[in-house]
């Protein structure tokens, strides 16, 4: 991989600082982001100590879906996607630069103090969606090559055709959503602004792009309903062979909004770089719609420095992801990073490989505007703890040779019990119970969800009610029969 280029000083002042001064505040510029993989190798774009507090903007790797609503007047937005005729602005795509890896990911961060065998905690302290030059925020979704649907036939009995992926050229069945997020007085939604056939585009250096796969790919609209698109994508020398199929009055349903991060984590330490689209022990892609604000995750540190990066965010996504994404969406997150060393960590700490989250939830009664941000408003408040598993937990070591195997190896029977054994690993080491007493109680009190059946290494999550589990602690801690391990 070539070495990271050195940032002009005015990015790096840009994100050492932000646009009003603000400290660790990480901009979205070329020059702060990579492309479709975590690396080990990859030069820190920040260095924070344990313990503070960071701002990071987060780039969807979908907004060229529309470029007048997602980019378009943005100088960070149109930094990274700037693609002409002379090349990409940012052509290293993918852990091997081909664009096997799809996700912007801002960073990485060094995270001082961070040295492998320790834990890095992140808090999610705020969400919100970056908006555009008109004040307003939209978010695609793409039904892909990728998605469940693909892997079965369609209502009319004919099988999922993705041009010549599927070796069928001239017919493809994927289609590209486009949202607005609407703030109002009842709530914050996601509502469907128009959909569109994925068309046969030829990008700038005459590459068919024919199917949604390449990274980055810019679609060169029509004038369709009351939208009349500028040339700046054609004038940069992207087209197409017939006119796009539009559907400009799609069903008007209210999403509630759910900012989440798809994709945030550490680089391993047994590869150079990996692919960022098949989740792993120090996070990554786990596309779990509960990583949004009030929830913290654990990641197991294998490099110096941690080196975190984050992006994919989505405004919603239901579990299993199904389609292929979520309302991939551009998003300004808050932080607060600390490292917790080996020598200080608890039962369950020391026994962590998988990326934990840890949440407040609840049943859900509405969603109401705070300031900039939307937040949940509960009707009652409860903790919980959420354990990932995977197809394979690491499958970075399953496949160390060729990691790619994965992506014909996923499998949700595997994933579940993967995290079924985790859970049960962790319940033991976190609340002391026995075994035959995790079985009952996982049984009784835990729910398992499929987190997503799109990235390769297939996800299966439980959700641990705390509540439930520090009752019995307490109740052990005044018989002094157990405490927590």
């Amino acid at each position: 991989m070539p070495a990271a280029a050195i940032m002009p000083v005015a990015v790096l002042i840009l994100a050492a600082q932000g646009a009003a001064g603000k400290e660790n505040y990480l901009a979205l510029h070329k020059d702060t982001v990579h492309w479709g993989y975590f690396s080990k190798n990859e030069k820190p774009v920040m260095t924070i100590d344990s313990g503070e507090k960071i701002t990071v903007e987060m780039a969807t790797h979908h907004a060229c879906d529309d470029w007048d609503k997602m980019i378009k007047g943005d100088a960070g937005m149109e930094s990274i996607y700037e693609w002409d005729e002379d090349g990409a602005n940012e052509p290293y795509r993918g852990a091997t630069g081909g664009g096997d890896g799809v996700h912007i990911l801002t960073g990485p961060i060094y995270v001082n103090g961070a040295e492998p065998g320790d834990i890095l905690k992140v808090e999610i302290l705020d969400l919100k969606a970056r908006k555009n030059p008109d004040g307003k925020s939209f978010g695609s979704n793409a039904a892909a090559w990728w998605g469940f649907q693909a892997r079965t036939n369609k209502t009319d009995g004919t099988p999922f055709n993705a041009g010549s992926f599927t070796e069928t050229p001239g017919m493809n069945d994927e289609v590209v959503t486009i949202y607005e997020i609407i703030n109002g007085p009842g709530g914050s939604y996601a509502v469907p602004s128009y959909q569109f056939e994925w068309p046969e585009i030829t990008d700038p250096q005459g590459n068919l792009r024919d199917y949604i796969a390449y990274p980055g790919t810019c679609v060169p609209h029509d004038p369709h309903g009351k939208t009349v698109p500028s040339s700046d994508i054609v004038d940069a020398g992207w087209s197409k062979s017939e006119a796009i199929v539009y559907y400009d009055d799609p069903f008007q349903a209210e999403i509630p909004v759910n900012f989440h991060i798809g994709c945030m984590g550490l680089p391993p330490a047994s590869h150079d770089a990996v692919d960022s689209i098949p989740p792993m022990p120090t996070g990554g892609n786990l596309d779990n719609k509960r990583i949004g604000v009030g929830t913290t995750m654990y990641y197991p540190v294998e490099v110096a420095g941690a080196l975190l990066s984050m992006g994919d965010a989505h405004t919603a996504q239901g579990d299993s992801e199904l389609d292929g994404t979520g309302i991939e969406t551009s998003v300004t997150g808050d932080f607060k990073i600390t490292v917790i060393k080996a020598a200080d960590f608890n039962g369950w700490q020391k026994v962590l490989d998988f990326p934990l989250g840890e949440t407040k939830d609840s049943f859900v009664s509405s969603f109401v505007s705070k300031t900039t941000s939307p937040f949940i408003l509960l009707t009652q408040q409860v903790f919980f703890q959420i354990v990932h598993g995977f197809t394979e937990t690491d499958y970075l070591d399953t496949y160390e040779d060729n990691p790619s195997d994965i992506y014909g190896a996923s499998s949700i029977d595997k994933a579940m019990m993967n995290a079924y054994t985790q859970t049960r690993k962790f319940l033991m080491h976190a609340y002391g119970v026995t075994e035959i007493e995790a079985n009952t109680l996982i049984t009784q009190a835990v729910d398992f969800a499929m987190t997503q059946l799109v990235d390769g290494n297939w996800g299966v999550h439980s959700v641990i009610p705390k509540k439930v589990f520090d009752a019995g602690l307490k109740k052990k801690a005044k018989s002094g029969k157990r405490t927590r391990a």
